[in-house]
Parts: C-alpha cells; sequence; structure tokens
C-alpha cells in the first residue's frame, strides 16, 4: 500500500462521491456551488465543466446534510448560512443587505440564498479570516 504521508493535497482539486440510481458520479468539491437540504435529501448544484455553456446539474442525494456537513465545512471553503444552505464560498458572485441578508451566486439562476441572523457575523468573519472581506 502506497503512504501519503507527506504528500500536500489541494482541498479544490479533491473529489466527493455522490451516490446515484446507477453508482456514484464524482464531482470536485470547488465545482460545487451549493447544497440544499429538503428533508431526508440533499440537493448539490454543481458546474458541469463539460457541458455546453457549463450549466449547472442538481444531484439529489438520498442522505440529509449531516451526513455532508463536517467533510465540506472542513475544507474551509464552504459555510452553512442558514439551516438549509450550505455555500462554496469561491463561488459567492453578490451579498445584499436587504431583507435580513442573502447571497446570489455565480450560477446565474437568480436564486437568493437566506443568511440566517444567528449565522451572519459568523459568516462574515469567516470571509475576513480568507481574505474575502479585506479590513
Amino acid at each position: 500500500m502506497k503512504s501519503t504521508e507527506g504528500t500536500e493535497f489541494n482541498h479544490a482539486d479533491q473529489k466527493i462521491a455522490l451516490p446515484d440510481k446507477h453508482g456514484m458520479g464524482f464531482f470536485e468539491l470547488n465545482k460545487i456551488v451549493r447544497c440544499q437540504s429538503e428533508n431526508s435529501y440533499t440537493h448539490f448544484f454543481i458546474q458541469d465543466s463539460f457541458g455546453k455553456g457549463n450549466p449547472i446539474l442538481r444531484i439529489i442525494v438520498s442522505k440529509g446534510f449531516e451526513h455532508y456537513e463536517s467533510f465540506l465545512l472542513s475544507k474551509g471553503f464552504f459555510y452553512r448560512v442558514h439551516n438549509q444552505h450550505i455555500i462554496n464560498i469561491n463561488r459567492i458572485k453578490r451579498y445584499t443587505n436587504s431583507n435580513g441578508g442573502y447571497l446570489l451566486m455565480d450560477d446565474d439562476s437568480g436564486y437568493r440564498i437566506p443568511i440566517a441572523r444567528a449565522r451572519k457575523e459568523g459568516f462574515m468573519n469567516h470571509l475576513i479570516t480568507y481574505g474575502i472581506i479585506l479590513k
């Protein structure tokens, strides 16, 4: 068995296996725009590098958020902004203060991702820590 000790690993290039009815699809973490929880399902919105015009794939997995949350958040570039939403901070297009605060992502869907009041300060601090917001 080959050891990976001492090998540098770029989390952005890492992949995640998402099961479907035919097997598993493997997707680069940096292509995940956002995840949305719906009861015991998780919807992954993923940039398709191979499609015409780079459309967004919607992959629905029959496992809840809790199955993926700690893995994604440990990478540093994902953040849970709401009970139903985990976003890739590198894919944020716009933050708007109105209506309690919401995000628009670079998937051009126009979908407004709400930021929970209880998570807003932590989210802003996360963006500062990772050098996205400069103070």
